[in-house]
């Protein structure tokens, strides 16, 4: 029998993904934003993405939302159609602050509380993290999620250079699948043929496994030995090129703005929103990546309106997303609109700014809730959890007068 080559596997491939549609299986994981997501479907295995933006906007808060947290959480709640693994290179933060980031969401996400990093480490003397938080967090319940995210996400920050990291994801790939070889004719260096064994393709042993690769940032690379920055982000990329095609793993690098965009020249020019021309460090990344993306929030620029959104109202509570090179799919200019709960990590897709009902809803719990320091949600849960307090001890000196 003939052995099949990489076009006849692909030609088996769009069947299998046909039929996993059919049997109510996924493709991708998909995008929590609903306008956007008929132009980007979803998190798919084998893409390679950039994230860019200019400096404290949210770039990393981004990335954990959309491809740690999100697709954490979907696949906890759809365990028959994938399971997933997190490799995140955090170059930035220590491995300690990016798991109180997710504790913070986490918090957010099961009961509307809304907490800071800094309340939740007690930083303010005059503002002690309530107990009422830790014994919620050590809960049955958020533990389960706390296990799970553990299993699921890998904080790493001992490998810094790209052949570090490099080592550390292609043993990691091995270590859950295995290389098929071919047999190949080549010539020696003496130009008699021979034949060798190379690799043709990679088997995963779960195929419904997705490998997310998140690196945060480039900019903070260690040079290779030899290098200069720019190309030791380049001799990264390349790796991640190779990990895309031969791994099926998804790549979300991080990759600031130079500085100079945030120049006066490109405030007069309204030239505020990221490029993939201003690129930071090395530009030539956009080239590699299937996908960029850029965050962008006027608030920083003093603009009073963008896109129709009264900018004056929503002040730091508001970013847009925007495609900047898309390979895939099409999308490349299109704009999304978010709301921004910094605190929490949170982002949600804004209504359009012609719907005022909705608008007004938004700007109303950004009122009321995102600017002041305790929730209503989190002030309820405290007193009612003082109430059971308070009860107990009550009924504890009941019991002790009564066995006198």
């Amino acid at each position: 029998m003939e052995e099949k080559d990489l076009f006849d596997r692909a030609i088996e491939d769009l069947v299998e993904r046909r039929q996993r549609i059919l049997d109510g299986k996924i493709n991708c994981i998909p995008l929590s934003f609903p306008r956007l997501r008929s132009w980007l479907p979803g998190i798919e295995k084998r893409r390679y993405r950039i994230l860019t933006a200019n400096q404290k906007v949210g770039k990393s808060k981004l990335a954990d939302y959309l491809f740690v947290y999100e697709p954490f959480f979907y696949s906890i709640e759809h365990p028959d159609q994938l399971r997933l693994k997190v490799l995140y290179f955090t170059l930035e933060m220590g491995k300690k602050e990016k798991f109180y980031d997710f504790l913070c969401y986490l918090l957010y996400r099961l009961d509307k509380i809304r907490i800071s990093q800094s309340d939740l480490k007690s930083t303010s003397a005059d503002r002690p993290v309530p107990q009422e938080i830790l014994e919620l967090i050590n809960s049955d319940r958020y533990q389960y999620y706390i296990k799970k995210f553990k299993e699921t996400v890998t904080y790493i920050d001992s490998e810094r250079n790209p052949t570090g990291i490099n080592k550390y994801c292609r043993n990691f790939a091995l270590s859950r699948g295995k290389f098929h070889y071919k047999k190949l004719k080549m010539k020696d260096e003496l130009g008699v043929e021979i034949e060798r064994d190379v690799i043709d393709h990679y088997e995963p042993d779960d195929p419904d496994e997705y490998v997310e690769i998140v690196l945060d940032n480039y900019s903070n690379l260690s040079p290779e030995s030899g290098m200069d920055k720019k190309q030791t982000i380049e001799k990264m990329s390349k790796y991640f090129i190779t990990q895309r095609d031969q791994f099926d793993f998804g790549i979300t690098a991080i990759q600031h703005q130079a500085q100079a965009q945030e120049g006066i020249e490109n405030q007069k020019l309204n030239k505020l929103m990221p490029s993939s021309d201003g690129l930071a460090d090395c530009k030539t990344t956009t080239r590699d990546a299937n996908l960029v993306i850029g965050l962008f929030s006027p608030f920083k620029y003093g603009l009073r309106d963008y896109e129709g959104y009264d900018i004056t109202k929503f002040k730091n509570n508001i970013r847009f997303m925007q495609v900047l090179e898309d390979r895939d799919n099409g999308a490349g200019g299109q704009i999304c609109p978010l709301f921004f709960d910094g605190a929490v990590g949170m982002f949600a897709e804004l209504p359009l700014p012609t719907d005022k009902v909705e608008i007004d809803k938004c700007l109303e719990y950004i009122n009321t809730t995102v600017r002041k320091r305790f929730t209503y949600t989190f002030m309820g849960i405290s007193i009612r959890r003082s109430k059971i307090r308070r009860w107990r001890m009550f009924l504890n000196k009941v019991l002790k007068y009564i066995k006198r």
